[in-house]
């Protein structure tokens, strides 16, 4: 069962319901700790770039690793995705498949198979193998910053502006997977999307690489402006989507948030093409809920498609690509 990010993560640190809870968060570091003593890291053939974060989804590490894959292919590499398919059924190692559903295989994996070859599965080192033996050359992975036994050649942590680090504590007490100088610690590079506080700012070691970025509205979306809207969204962080919307001069008549992941039913769409006509709107949501959504109901629901834009791509892709050409050769 999928669950909405509590709000009391991104209110001030000392909340009641955090405090409750900072005896579990206290446990939860301990454990972390215990794990990463007890695991060994496996080595792959391939150079392995990690695109993740330090907060619990709704940072924008899926949109950085779609804008990643791209640049390497068009630098002539033959990138692969691996992904564990977060809540799809498909626990397998498996080459996502148009044909595939999110059910099956997750929603973020089909959006990343439509750029390259996807991995998903439990055992993300099997897929690394997977990958090399089906002629990539690099892989991009989504995910697995935290996981010890997962080899990463170089890892990129993202940081939304708007989210940041949340009330600066570790799960279930805030969104944090791990502490933040712990995390920190680790990255070979960070992107930052959007305007990022002081605080944040300053917390990111001056040694580490800082690029830019921001997400941006394809021209088509711009139509959206003055129009009436009933937006709606499964994702960790909703606010980000109904905030783009209010970038473009939407006029959002509803907001509906549903849980990370949320499979929608045939009734969930019926009950919010109901609201959209008492509204008198139009339905718009993310490029990753349409996925989750049953066909027959999509042409029913406008999506936004954004993307990324760092201010900085060629030193990004410089980076990136020695790296790849360094671990070829060695």
């Amino acid at each position: 069962m999928m669950l909405k990010a509590p709000k009391f993560w991104y209110y001030k640190r000392d909340s009641f319901l955090s405090n409750l809870l900072y005896p579990l968060s206290l446990m939860f570091r301990l454990g972390t700790k215990i794990r990463n003593v007890l695991s060994k890291e496996r080595k792959a053939k391939l150079p392995i770039i990690c695109v993740g974060n330090i907060v619990v989804g709704g940072a924008g590490k899926t949109p950085v690793a779609l804008k990643i894959g791209n640049m390497l292919k068009k630098a002539g590499y033959n990138p692969h995705f691996v992904s564990k398919g977060y809540g799809g059924l498909e626990k397998n190692n498996t080459l996502v498949k148009d044909w595939h559903s999110p059910n099956s295989v997750g929603d973020e994996p089909l959006l990343l198979s439509e750029i390259a070859p996807t991995w998903i599965g439990l055992d993300r080192n099997k897929s690394f193998n997977l990958a090399y033996v089906n002629g990539a050359n690099c892989i991009v992975m989504d995910d697995g910053f935290q996981n010890p036994t997962l080899q990463k050649d170089f890892s990129i942590v993202v940081i939304n502006g708007e989210q940041g680090f949340g009330n600066k504590r570790v799960i279930p007490s805030g969104p944090l997977r791990e502490s933040i100088n712990r995390g920190l610690s680790r990255t070979n590079l960070v992107i930052t999307i959007g305007d990022i506080s002081d605080y944040v700012r300053n917390k990111i070691p001056k040694h580490i690489p800082l690029i830019e970025a921001n997400f941006k509205i394809k021209e088509d979306e711009l139509m959206l402006k003055g129009q009436r809207v009933t937006a709606f969204a499964g994702i960790a962080y909703p606010e980000k989507f109904f905030n783009s919307l209010k970038l473009v001069k939407a006029n959002i008549v509803d907001q509906i948030s549903y849980s990370d992941h949320h499979i929608y039913s045939e009734n969930d769409l019926l009950n919010l093409a109901e609201i959209a006509n008492k509204n008198k709107s139009i339905l718009v949501t993310t490029k990753k809920d349409i996925v989750r959504i049953p066909k027959t109901f999509r042409s029913l629901v406008k999506t936004i498609d954004g993307f990324i834009h760092f201010n900085d791509e060629k030193l990004l892709l410089e980076i990136l690509t020695n790296l790849i050409e360094n671990k070829i050769e060695n």
